[in-house]
């Protein structure tokens, strides 16, 4: 899992706030500010280990311009999610302006109301919950856009809090032009 390293940071065995029960590859994740243990990240299945994000390249990344996103929730007891807002921004060029399909419907701006996430499912072990909005993307008209998602508790459209999902897509077709063996060849050995 990637983290931001101004809301959160890891500590190993040896120190003070290391706890074995929720050490994942060496590390224990910890909230900055209060050093406390956020319990919902935990509940992410597969968990195995955290790295802090690095700029540029947060999350996961997608080749190509149709894809699903799933926005996921974890937690403790039921809960609900409110207002979870998908953003599409960073993107590339900077002058560019891309169409973005949302489930199948066109948006205005660079941002889409998802709705709340309910999260009401138990797990297998029955002690945490778990649920999941699947959204089909489809963009086009310029080579990158980044894509996250928060939950805006105050519904003012302002990210405030932490974030829930973060990825960047690129379209896969790149402008080409013909050449021969030869001259791929010689640019490839003058680098």
């Amino acid at each position: 899992m990637h983290y931001d390293e101004t809301e959160y940071y890891t500590v190993g065995p040896g120190h003070p706030l290391y706890d074995p029960d929720y050490d994942r590859g060496g590390k224990v994740l910890l909230e900055t500010g209060t050093d406390e243990i956020d319990f919902s990240i935990y509940q992410a299945p597969n968990l195995t280990g955290f790295e802090p994000s690095i700029e540029g390249n947060e999350g996961y990344a997608f080749v190509g311009t149709h894809f699903n996103i799933i926005v996921d929730g974890f937690s403790n007891r039921p809960t609900t999610y409110p207002d979870i807002l998908l953003v599409f921004d960073q993107i590339q060029p900077e002058s560019c302006t891309p169409t973005i399909l949302v489930n199948g419907m066109e948006i205005c701006g660079n941002t889409y109301p998802v709705g709340d996430l309910v999260v009401s499912t138990p797990t297998g072990n029955g002690k945490h919950y778990s649920d999941v909005i699947p959204v089909d993307i489809t963009w086009s008209g310029c080579y990158g856009v980044h894509i996250w998602a928060f939950s805006d508790e105050d519904h003012n459209g302002i990210h405030d809090g932490g974030e829930c999902f973060t990825s960047f897509s690129h379209d896969a077709m790149i402008d080409t032009e013909e050449v021969s063996w030869g001259e791929v060849k010689s640019r490839i050995k003058n680098h």
